[in-house]
């Protein structure tokens, strides 16, 4: 099974959705924000008062209001966890369709084709240079040049490859980031 195929992957891509969404609207919410002292001491005062009324009748509330909100919690610790489960989902899907990362699994899978030819090529060069070296000295340096071309040139191949693979990376990176919160 997959890490993004399970239930708690998308339900931290959902929290994390979830977060930058609510963040990006903070900006706008705090010229509104007014503290007076006055205000701070009214509402000090009253809770001050609220507290001591409520310390007496703490005891017996305590016990109803658990044992109802055992039941409630749970249901709504189920219901958020659903919820972050489908919006992680909806999160990854937008992210897993987006070209720049379409793109990205593209570059790897050649950068990995071109690697193992790379690898490939640089056994066969090592083993035929191997033998010619073996039959005759005069004829090893141009054998050897010309399978090292071949070797260089998949190796620079592969070189661009993992160069692309890094650009496509790059630009899922920031694709993904800006779906985020929206």
């Amino acid at each position: 099974m997959s890490i993004t195929r399970s239930k708690p992957f998308y339900a931290v891509a959902g929290v994390t959705d979830a977060a930058v969404k609510s963040l990006r609207e903070v900006p706008a919410k705090l010229p509104t924000v007014r503290i007076e002292r006055k205000d701070v001491e009214k509402a000090v005062e009253k809770a001050v008062a609220n507290l001591q009324a409520e310390a007496v009748a703490l005891p017996s509330k305590a016990q109803s209001t658990a044992v109802g909100l055992a039941g409630e919690v749970v249901g709504r610790a189920d219901s958020v966890y659903t919820d972050l489960v489908v919006r992680g989902r909806s999160v990854v899907t937008r992210i897993r369709r987006q070209k720049a990362s379409q793109d990205l699994s593209a570059n790897a899978a050649t950068t990995v084709r071109r690697t193992k030819a790379t690898a490939t090529s640089a056994q066969d060069t090592a083993g035929e240079t191997t033998r010619t070296a073996k039959k005759a000295a005069t004829r090893t340096r141009s054998t050897a040049a010309k399978k090292s071309a071949t070797t260089r040139s998949t190796a620079t191949s592969a070189t661009t490859s993992a160069r692309k693979t890094a650009e496509s990376a790059v630009r899922a990176t920031t694709d993904g980031a800006d779906k985020l919160g929206r």
